[in-house]
């Protein structure tokens, strides 16, 4: 494909495939070429009616026999922390010998101050017994060395990073959250849930914020995305507003507001849906429980071989106290909840302002929605909640869903049955708790299995969706949600200029073949923006 050489107003794309989810299927010649111009989709349509409508100084883009799209949008990502994670060795194994491997290297190479942080622990790998904290300290080497669980809602440190958070043996556990003790009382140095804040807030990061979220958005670009919507626990918002400052955003982004910060959003007027076309404020972010992997997502009913239900993060009554708070306010709010449960205390509390005749300015949203209860599938339309999900979930947590929840996985990861109950999905990554990639997510949704395994291997395949519904979760819902000004998400005239150029024709490769594919090139509002392969 012909790259851009500078910046003009407009531009032609032609020779290759326009896909995107249209409300009516049309026949390919009249979806041959597409013209920008001043940010904006001009026209779509035959090759030659296309570039005889547009300027002479349109610059063409051949496709080269490629697909473009809208651009994408992961509607759950932590940009910063992925690209962290990114830079982060990943731990290679389970054994202490491994870890002990991997953190060598690691001590090495850093300044005697600097923290060590390693990402990629199991807990479910290590039973109690081995999970004492003088095991990390004979590898820590008196250093602050942390391992982050995989999925993020659990650590193990040091006793020299727990001293810097100021957690100590005495510290009592904190609502929502567990210090993990010995038989003596004495903390082991893994920290559940919220016990993990203040070592979050006490670990120092070298490169600012700002320039390693420049390094995340051109990375998300060079995977097709041009939109996200971040639910970092970080400096995004003021990376953000630097880099849009300077003019080297080249990305929409819709920011998420902790929970821990709700006063202070209501204190200055900040309300969802608003700001600018590339920034703009979202809902407010509670935790109703835990995670998969760590048995800390909150069940009706205990884990498979277990008296435990998980962990209540937030209260049901909290979380509509906070709910019916943000919504009188005009924030709307999106509740992280995984078990069934959870999804139901969720549910509930977005409900508690609705009763009382209050109306959020934007969609509310459930984050996840791993497990549901029967009833309350079709409540996501009843309420107008949105279900924002993330389809390679139930093809990496397959076989622990199947291990933890057994029968129960029938109502697991259950798109289809979300769709059919009149849901609304919006389709993310949570990178870096798990892959990032809009192809990835589409094809995970439509084979529900890894494009390397055998068909009969699908987790149950009664809930794949069709391509049309997953390209409309992963792009135009997305925006909707947002509330951007511009109507975005669609290879339709007038809609914002926000594309994506891949290097194969996505409709002549079966779905188990699109992790070869690829992107090109993005615009985000009619403009070329740089990618980081």
């Amino acid at each position: 494909m012909r790259r851009p050489r500078g910046a003009p107003a407009e531009y032609v794309f032609w020779n290759g495939r326009l896909l995107d989810a249209p409300r009516a299927a049309r026949p390919p010649r009249e979806r041959e070429a597409l013209w920008i111009k001043d940010g904006r989709i001009e026209a779509v349509g035959p090759a030659a009616a296309v570039r005889r409508r547009a300027s002479r100084t349109a610059e063409p883009i051949d496709l080269e026999g490629g697909t473009l799209t809208p651009g994408f949008t992961d509607a759950h990502i932590h940009l910063i922390t992925w690209i962290r994670a990114m830079d982060e060795p990943w731990l290679d194994g389970q054994t202490t010998e491994a870890i002990a491997r991997v953190a060598a290297a690691r001590l090495r190479s850093a300044p005697d101050e600097e923290w060590i942080l390693l990402r990629g622990w199991v807990p479910r790998e290590w039973e109690p017994a081995r999970r004492l904290r003088a095991t990390l300290d004979r590898i820590a080497a008196g250093r602050p060395l942390v391992l982050y669980a995989v999925d993020g809602h659990s650590v193990w440190a040091s006793s020299a990073a727990l001293a810097r958070a100021g957690i100590g043996d005495a510290t009592p556990d904190p609502s929502g959250g567990v210090i993990e003790r010995d038989r003596e009382g004495k903390a082991t140095g893994v920290l559940i849930e919220t016990a993990d804040r203040p070592l979050r807030a006490a670990v120092q990061h070298g490169a600012p914020a700002s320039e390693t979220l420049a390094r995340a958005l051109a990375r998300a670009r060079s995977l097709g995305i041009t939109s996200a919507h971040d639910f970092d626990r970080s400096a995004t918002w003021r990376a953000a507003q630097e880099l849009d400052a300077a003019g080297r955003l080249g990305f929409r982004l819709l920011l998420s507001i902790p929970v821990a910060s709700l006063d202070a959003a209501i204190a200055l007027g900040l309300r969802s849906g608003t700001g600018s076309e590339t920034l703009r404020i979202g809902p407010v972010k509670l935790f109703a429980d835990g995670t998969l992997g760590s048995a800390t997502a909150l069940l009706e009913a205990p884990y498979e071989g277990s008296a435990s239900t998980g962990i209540e993060v937030t209260s049901r009554d909290e979380m509509a106290a906070a709910c019916t708070r943000a919504c009188r306010a005009g924030l709307t709010v999106a509740i992280h909840a995984i078990g069934d449960r959870a999804v139901r205390n969720a549910l509930d509390a977005i409900e508690a302002p609705l009763r009382s005749g209050g109306r959020y300015v934007l969609p509310p949203r459930v984050e996840h929605v791993q497990l549901a209860r029967d009833e309350d599938f079709a409540r996501f339309r009843a309420l107008g909640v949105l279900a924002s999900v993330q389809p390679i979930h139930q093809v990496t947590d397959r076989e622990i869903a199947r291990r933890h929840w057994g029968e129960r996985t029938v109502r697991a990861y259950a798109y289809r049955r979300l769709l059919s109950d009149g849901a609304a999905l919006l389709f993310g990554s949570d990178a870096p708790f798990d892959r990032p990639g809009p192809l990835l997510a589409l094809s995970s949704a439509l084979l529900r299995r890894a494009a390397k395994d055998p068909p009969d291997r699908a987790f149950h395949p009664e809930q794949r969706i069709r391509l049309a519904q997953a390209l409309r979760a992963h792009l135009e819902a997305p925006h909707v949600a947002a509330g951007w000004r511009t109507p975005l998400g669609r290879l339709a005239p007038q809609f914002g200029a926000d594309v994506a150029v891949f290097d194969h024709d996505l409709t002549e490769l079966e779905p188990d073949r699109w992790s070869e594919v690829r992107a090109r090139a993005v615009w985000v509002a009619g403009k070329p923006e740089p990618i980081r392969n």
